[in-house]
């Protein structure tokens, strides 16, 4: 799929500063940090699933930890 993408000139300035130091080109440097934040966001919402059912079920686990 083709994209444009249009970003403020520091984000692309520090963008393109990861990319060279890390040998990478623009693009797969965006892919990357769109993967990472893709990736913190399904963490952070099984995490928030997780805490749900720990705070509805707390006797029940307190009892299976005894």
């Amino acid at each position: 799929m083709e994209l444009r993408l249009r970003l403020p000139d520091e984000v692309h300035r520090r963008l393109r500063n990861v990319a060279d130091e890390d040998g990478n080109s623009l693009n797969t440097e965006i892919v990357i940090a769109i993967e990472e934040h893709l990736a913190r966001r399904q963490t952070s919402a099984v995490r928030a699933i997780a805490r749900k059912v720990a705070e509805r079920d707390a006797e029940l686990l307190e009892r299976l930890s005894r």
